[in-house]
């Protein structure tokens, strides 16, 4: 019996590796000078509007979904890395506020949906609040004007016609892929991620940049699921690095 056991035991070992090997991307052959490029160009799309570390604005928030869609009106106060203050509206009314300090993560219903209550968490994981699996600094770096494309290692062209660029970014000791198409211009379009098996966890689509406050911001941007859900951020207005006061990021039952 035991015997048995451990050979049921290997086998599921050997087949694990064999599907994880064969579910991760090899990588091509490639040239050396295209892959700086396509490194330099990552680095770019990365590093768009790093300087700005805090942001107040407003703008439309569209959640998506095959059942129902809801729009709401939002207005934020942000903090690079963790830190902001994000009230949902409905007809100029206030709904709910969420607020994450880096530490915990608190909800605030206006109207009586639920009582406050809070959480500890560095990052929550904000699917069950907008649909679409992205985490809080993946939405504060969107509202800074930002992209969430997390450190790679390596970058290279999977893709190149006259319109875009498509490249593949490997992280050493990561599960996941990131991908970039950027314009000719090398501004990024869309950015997606998958896990270890190809399976996409979710995709961003610039739709649309506009100068807010003398900055390029990505102004309208779909994030989307492989499962139809969607969010759609679309930025109205936007100050670049105001001075926030720490009380801005403390709740009481009345906002």
């Amino acid at each position: 019996m035991n015997k048995l056991l451990l050979r049921l035991r290997l086998s599921s070992i050997l087949i694990l590796i064999v599907l994880m090997t064969g579910c991760a991307a090899h990588r091509p052959k490639t040239n050396p000078e295209l892959d700086k490029k396509a490194f330099n160009l990552s680095i770019k799309a990365q590093s768009h509007n790093q300087e700005i570390v805090s942001s107040k604005g407003s703008g439309w928030a569209l959640l998506e979904t095959d059942e129902k869609t809801d729009r709401f009106k939002i207005a934020w106060a942000a903090i690079y890395p963790g830190k902001i203050r994000i009230t949902f509206l409905l007809s100029g009314l206030p709904v709910e506020t969420i607020l994450a300090t880096g530490k915990t993560i608190t909800f605030l219903s206006h109207t009586g949906q639920h009582s406050k209550y809070s959480y500890p968490s560095k990052d929550p994981d904000m699917e069950k609040f907008v649909n679409v699996p992205v985490r809080m600094s993946e939405i504060i770096l969107l509202l800074l004007g930002r992209f969430p494309i997390k450190p790679f290692d390596d970058a290279y062209f999977s893709r190149k016609n006259s319109i875009t660029s498509n490249i593949t970014l490997k992280t050493n000791n990561k599960n996941q892929t990131q991908y970039l198409v950027c314009d000719q211009k090398g501004n990024l379009q869309q950015f997606l991620i998958t896990d270890f098996l190809g399976d996409t966890l979710y995709k961003i689509v610039v739709k649309e940049y506009k100068n807010l406050n003398a900055r390029q911001i990505p102004a309208k941007i779909e994030i989307t699921d492989n499962n139809n859900k969607k969010l759609t951020l679309h930025i109205t207005d936007f100050k670049a690095n105001p001075p926030i006061k720490e009380g801005i990021f403390q709740l009481t039952e009345s906002g």
